[in-house]
């Protein structure tokens, strides 16, 4: 493909997330990493999905946009998106292996201080739901992400690396996997990923649910959130 003039600033693009996994289903999207020079900004979105293969096109893509010196600082400090593209990202474009230059990233560890943010915003979805019952299949959805990343972090400590994967909740080695079912997680990730697409939520949550889900999953993230404190 012959290079336009604003492609001098694109360095490289990467994709990550289910598709480079091999977990590709009904419910992935295109996860890509755009790197661009320092204080370039964006270039043309068409420039970057330019480099999408033709079996991944029909995908809804999601760009992340990342400047060579603000990749390397989170390599450097260790940060877990750094251990998600240094782990998973596959390269489709690169006029130089920038991700490649930047070794494996520092120890992670955030994990303590990264779950407790996401617990505050857990912590609020009870109250939300009781003010605004219409939209609980929103805060539904924000358990998924919730729960998701939570335990994203966790792994990283737990697992012999960190898994990014959606059923990450389940795959924690040496601890109790989420008291939740399969059913009710795969309800909560539906109601994210039909609020991203702006499709009709498969189902919603009432108040006394989402009581059945905190009462139990807050005690779980206390011990998950306890363990991890004991390996600082």
């Amino acid at each position: 493909m012959a290079l336009s003039p604003l492609m001098g600033d694109l360095i490289g693009v990467y994709v990550f997330g289910s598709v480079a996994r091999g977990e590709r289903d009904e419910r992935s999207d295109l996860d890509l990493l755009a790197v661009v020079e320092d204080g370039k900004g964006k270039v043309d979105e068409r420039e970057v999905l330019a480099f999408v293969p033709r079996d991944c096109r029909e995908l809804e893509a999601s760009i992340s946009w990342y400047g060579r010196k603000r990749l390397r600082q989170m390599f450097a400090n260790g940060e877990l998106f750094a251990w998600h593209l240094h782990g998973e990202a596959k390269p489709i474009f690169e006029f130089e292996p920038v991700l490649a230059s930047f070794g494996q990233p520092s120890r992670y560890v955030d994990a303590v201080e990264d779950i407790a943010s996401f617990r505050k915003v857990l912590s609020g979805i009870p109250e939300q739901i009781q003010m605004a019952p219409d939209n609980a299949s929103y805060e539904l959805g924000l358990v998924y992400v919730c729960l998701r990343n939570i335990c994203m972090s966790a792994s990283a400590v737990l697992n012999d690396k960190p898994d990014f994967s959606r059923y990450s909740p389940f795959n924690l080695r040496g601890f109790k996997h989420v008291p939740l079912s399969v059913g009710e997680y795969d309800a909560a990730m539906a109601c994210r990923m039909a609020g991203q697409r702006g499709m009709a939520p498969p189902s919603v949550m009432d108040l006394p649910s989402a009581n059945s889900i905190f009462s139990r999953i807050e005690p779980w993230l206390s011990d998950l959130q306890e363990q991890l404190e004991n390996r600082k």
